[in-house]
């Protein structure tokens, strides 16, 4: 894993782009293993297949899959997602949130459908009746022609979001990360920032292609709207990892004054 490559933005929201993050090879190793392991999770926005943390799939495709594992134990790790975090200057920083955690668990996860065992922890942890834990939720995911991501921010749980490519697109393919600006930013509660805004209030502010290797990083602040174009290409993939570093409660985000 290559962090020379390193780009730091911090318009419209904090975001970094890795250029060969990962080689060319292994970049094709770990698709590779992806589209040979047929057994998948779930389908999601559209056509997304996804291998998720904490299933049997996950659990077997680490078991038979050399680079899946290693990318996974690098990434499940309290240092890198130190390394990650540190990459972001404080002082330019446009929302800042308690970083307070008790641990790093290697093996808890997010689950995909709200369950009533999860809330009940999301609930002790916000009323600070447990400890902060953080944890990666990760998943491996193939989507074809069709596939599209709205705009949207991710769950109130992430901290810190990453996208890693493992293949090479036409511009005119689709799927590209699209970041978008929010035009009411100056707002300074959290919660003034919906999950799904309308349309009419975000703009797209920049378009990142995927390339193979390219990885992207963003803290998942309360104005950190994304989507992914529609993806319509024919007889192609669209392979990647898609990860998140996790509170088992809220993340409680504070609007930093310049």
């Amino acid at each position: 894993m290559n962090f020379e490559k390193i780009n730091t933005y911090y318009d419209p929201w904090p975001h970094l782009i890795i250029e060969e993050f990962i080689s060319q090879k292994f970049a094709q190793e770990l698709k590779n293993e992806i589209l040979n392991f047929d057994n998948f999770d779930d389908t999601v926005m559209v056509n997304r297949q996804r291998i998720n943390k904490g299933s049997k799939n996950f659990e077997k495709i680490l078991s038979s899959s050399i680079n899946i594992k290693k990318i996974y134990e690098f990434l499940n790790n309290d240092n890198t997602f130190k390394t990650l975090l540190n990459f972001f200057k404080a002082d330019k920083l446009n929302w800042k949130f308690n970083n307070n955690y008790k641990s790093f668990s290697k093996d808890y996860f997010g689950k995909q459908q709200d369950s009533i065992s999860e809330n009940i922890i999301k609930f002790l942890a916000n009323k600070n009746f447990i400890g902060t834990k953080l944890n990666l939720d990760i998943d491996f995911s193939v989507s074809g022609k069709g596939y599209y991501r709205g705009p949207h921010r991710d769950r109130d749980t992430r901290v810190l979001n990453f996208l890693l490519y493992l293949n090479n697109f036409n511009l005119n393919d689709g799927g590209a990360f699209e970041i978008f600006d929010y035009e009411k930013n100056h707002e300074t509660n959290q919660h003034d920032y919906p999950r799904f805004p309308e349309a009419k209030h975000v703009k797209i502010s920049k378009t990142v292609q995927p390339v193979e290797g390219k990885m992207v990083i963003f803290l998942s602040t309360p104005n950190s709207y994304h989507a992914a174009s529609q993806f319509i290409a024919e007889n192609k993939k669209r392979v990647f990892v898609y990860g998140s570093y996790s509170f088992n409660r809220k993340v409680d985000w504070k609007k930093n004054n310049f």
